[in-house]
């Protein structure tokens, strides 16, 4: 299974930017009144995105070595992408809340920001972790 690593990492990948590009797309559907006819359509495209995301992460985590999560940066990516999930619930709701949209657009886009420089850097700190200023390696 190993062979295959190339191919479901780009996979993975792709539809990384395509989730991200599905989160702009909803923010901007669920901004403008006039494009209400594509918000559900839209959000038919970010939960097909989503399980396809997802099954390409599992299948990494099943063909990889575990030595590989050790030290906590998958659990760091998936509470960030849980909160990027809820974000993206609350920037679509309707319904008007305390909190502004743009708020959990914000809050979103940070949150998968984090996600992404936890996946390149392997560690928790994500992109951080290169300052050398807060945990030992």
């Amino acid at each position: 299974m190993i062979h295959y690593y190339l191919q479901i990492k780009s996979a993975h990948v792709f539809l990384g930017i395509t989730v991200a590009l599905v989160f702009v797309a909803t923010f901007i559907a669920a901004s403008l009144p006039a494009l209400s006819a594509v918000r559900t359509p839209i959000r038919y495209v970010s939960w097909t995105a989503d399980v396809a995301l997802l099954t390409a992460a599992m299948m990494l985590l099943t063909i990889l070595p575990g030595e590989m999560y050790a030290n906590g940066w998958l659990a760091a990516k998936l509470l960030a992408l849980a909160g990027f999930v809820g974000c993206r619930h609350l920037m679509g709701r309707e319904h008007g809340s305390a909190v502004p949209r743009w708020t959990w657009f914000l809050l979103g886009l940070l949150l998968l920001a984090y996600a992404y420089t936890v996946a390149r850097a392997h560690h928790p700190l994500g992109y951080f972790s290169q300052l050398g200023l807060w945990l030992p390696r």
